[in-house]
């Protein structure tokens, strides 16, 4: 008989951890960043951007959380930065909808993810070309404001060997120059040497593909990001400095392998350009 109180905290205690589950999978956060950008013109001082990554497949619901936290920020343009797929290029259907409510709100660039490689990626291109994406595959754009400019480049996926940032970049070395990039594999610290010189070019790389760890614990942070490696020290999430210009890595909204998030909660990222000495970093849940 002494047992039953014993049992009763455990599965009370299970219950409230699965349900703690259940929402931190499902929650969403809206991180607002101000990056500090060397030479940033003035005509784009304050230019806002949305960037989201990792989709997985999964079909949003019109002016569901994601879309409407970046219809609320009125932001410039929108990044979505690889892994529009899971396991089959047909799930491409599932995000046109999304695509295509995103594409109301503001010019949206893509670049792809190894998921997306690994099923059918001209497959997936087609659909976001269809939906009005723009997608920049080892190319560029540039983006005028009055007679000044920036260029927002992309790269292929790196890990399945698409990666192409020589063709990537603009030839024009003194302006400006975002990157979007689906794995951080360049930036972290163990996998430098593999970068290539011309990234020192970058002012700003935008990047998905950990998940932010997918599941963290706490006081020991993330046990793993896709990439394998057990409690990374970095470059897991969030806004980091590389060498002159910066890193920024977004959750995703959706998940990968398990099935679930913990400690993790899927991102929209509110970026906002600001010349050196204005940048501050904020939070918002």
């Amino acid at each position: 008989m002494t047992t039953w109180p014993l049992t009763l905290a455990v599965l009370v205690a299970g219950a409230a951890l699965l349900l703690w589950v259940v929402y931190e999978t499902t929650a969403l956060s809206v991180e607002y960043v101000e990056v500090p950008i060397r030479g940033l013109p003035a005509a784009f001082q304050g230019l806002r951007m949305a960037h989201i990554s990792d989709l997985h497949g999964r079909a949003f619901a019109p002016g569901g959380p994601e879309a409407k936290a970046i219809r609320a920020a009125n932001v410039d343009l929108i990044v979505a930065t690889g892994d529009f797929v899971h396991r089959s290029a047909g799930e491409a259907g599932n995000l046109l909808p999304f695509m295509r409510e995103l594409v109301q709100m503001a010019p949206v660039y893509a670049v792809s993810g190894n998921h997306d490689h690994r099923s059918n990626w001209p497959f997936i291109a087609a659909h976001l070309r269809a939906a009005g994406v723009t997608v920049l595959d080892n190319s560029h754009v540039r983006l005028p404001r009055g007679d000044q400019a920036i260029y927002l480049a992309g790269v292929g996926d790196i890990s399945t060997g698409h990666a192409n940032l020589r063709q990537a970049l603009p030839s024009d070395i003194d302006v400006v120059t975002i990157l979007l990039v689906h794995a951080p594999t360049w930036f972290e610290p163990w996998n430098k040497r593999h970068a290539p010189p011309m990234l020192a070019r970058v002012a700003l790389a935008l990047a998905g593909h950990t998940h932010g760890g997918q599941v963290k614990l706490p006081f020991l942070g993330a046990v793993t990001t896709v990439s394998g490696r057990l409690f990374p020290p970095s470059h897991v999430q969030g806004l980091s400095r590389e060498g002159k210009g910066h890193l920024y890595i977004n959750r995703g909204l959706a998940h990968g392998a398990g099935g679930f998030r913990f400690l993790s909660r899927r991102e929209v990222t509110i970026v906002t350009l600001l010349a050196d000495a204005r940048a501050t970093q904020s939070e918002t849940a």
